[in-house]
């Protein structure tokens, strides 16, 4: 192959050689052929020749495995000028294959060169191969070899150009995940947050959970606000992951506390809850949830600059109301009749209810139940030996006999002096009666 001495030197007007900064990183050409003088041509006809401004760097190898070694270790080799034929006739053919297949690198460009063209005959070649062109020796006058590299190299180039937009879309993807999750925006029917609007929203059933610290006013006080916001990412960090394995989503964060919403079973909820409660005690720390089932509003608010999704009803104030009694009755999960229905056995048989509670704004008083399948095991054995007494005085209680569930309370108090549930209601019941009288 002997170019011509004009072939060496007459480049289109657009692609004259221009001079190059110092510091311009060269584009990587690795030229894969048994025959040095096709080194030497292919590096006298690419001199001086320079793609938005880079020049050119040319490596030579004289066999296909010198060549998987080199791609390996440089993942940024923009094209691969390839003979066919070296150590066997299909050396070159196996080796764009490996590349496409075994390395999977689908960007560099292969140009496969051959002097044999009746061993691999074009069109089969570029039918069955992953390769950007296939030139016969003889045909590769200087120019012709400079003008193929160049179109490679902007094929190179604009592949690069592409996926590097595909990461990027990628990552603001995810950035836009952790402000608006993706499974609130399939609520909505939109794929993504571009799709969604000011102003949509869906009403359904979901079952809300409200999570509050214990406390955690007073530690603050006595921390800097640099440990007290790496002591709150720790918890978050602790405590989100359960509510993400049984498929809910944070609407919000609340200071020290959270709103998370669960569109399938309330079980879901229940079962967070309770993986929260272990988790925040390995922090040292103790929480308070509240569990409640009912039709929400879902939807996204704010205006044109900024928005974020919300959960707008009056399940989530009975929610957090719910959790508010937790501290009252010194329990760490109480749930309403809504959620206690909806439960399995399993759990089930370690709730007891603690009596009704009239909120404001409801008409009816909301009955409440604790799980205490996460409490210690001493105190969870307790529970379970007084759970049908529980029982019966809460009934009593329901029913007005307030002194019938006072006598029975009383009996359960003084046994298990622990549990400061029964303490409250058995003051409720004197409360009652005396309001009576």
């Amino acid at each position: 192959m002997t170019p011509h001495d004009d072939d060496l030197v007459q480049f289109p007007a657009d692609d004259e050689p221009v001079p190059v900064p110092v510091s311009a990183q060269p584009w990587k050409i690795l030229v894969v052929d048994d025959d040095q003088e096709v080194h030497d041509i292919t590096r006298l006809a690419l001199a001086g020749l320079a793609v938005d401004g880079r020049p050119v760097a040319l490596r030579s190898l004289h066999s296909a495995a010198a060549a998987r070694d080199a791609l390996a270790a440089e993942r940024d080799i923009g094209v691969v000028m390839l003979d066919v034929v070296m150590e066997s006739d299909h050396a070159g053919l196996e080796l764009a294959r490996w590349i496409r297949h075994d390395l999977g690198d689908s960007h560099v460009r292969i140009v496969l060169r051959t002097g044999q063209p009746g061993l691999a005959p074009e069109h089969k070649v570029m039918s069955d191969y992953d390769i950007h062109d296939y030139r016969d020796k003889t045909e590769l006058t200087a120019r012709r070899l400079a003008t193929t590299v160049l179109g490679a190299l902007r094929s190179y180039r604009d592949l690069v150009a592409i996926a590097e937009l595909h990461r990027r879309e990628r990552v603001l993807a995810a950035a836009c995940a952790r402000f608006v999750p993706e499974r609130l925006l399939a609520l909505l029917g939109r794929s993504d947050a571009a799709e969604a609007v000011l102003g949509d929203q869906v009403e359904r059933e979901m079952t809300v959970l409200v999570v509050d610290q214990r406390g955690f006013t007073d530690r603050a006080e006595r921390q800097t606000t640099r440990d007290t916001f790496a002591a709150l990412n720790r918890f978050f960090a602790a405590i989100v992951p359960p509510i993400d394995e049984q498929r809910g989503v944070v609407d919000k964060y609340l200071g020290d506390g959270l709103i998370a919403v669960f569109p399938d079973s309330p079980v879901h909820a229940v079962r967070a809850g309770l993986a929260i409660i272990a988790r925040a005690r390995d922090l040292g720390v103790d929480v308070g949830i509240g569990v409640h089932l009912g039709p929400v509003t879902f939807g996204l608010v704010g205006a044109d600059g900024r928005m974020q999704s919300t959960v707008v009803a009056e399940t989530v104030q009975l929610a957090a109301h719910v959790e508010r009694l937790t501290r009252r009755f010194d329990v760490a999960l109480l749930v309403t009749e809504a959620v206690h229905a909806r439960l399995p056995p399993e759990l089930a048989g370690d709730a007891r209810p603690l009596g009704v509670s009239r909120t404001a704004g409801k008409r009816r008083p909301a009955a409440v139940f604790e799980v205490f399948s996460a409490d210690a095991p001493a105190l969870r054995a307790d529970k379970r030996a007084t759970r049908d007494a529980v029982v019966t005085a809460v009934r009593a209680m329901a029913e007005w006999r307030m002194a019938e569930a006072e006598q029975v309370l009383a009996g359960l108090t003084v046994e298990y002096p622990g549990d400061l549930a029964l303490a409250v209601l058995r003051e409720e019941c004197r409360r009652h009666r005396h309001a009576v009288s």
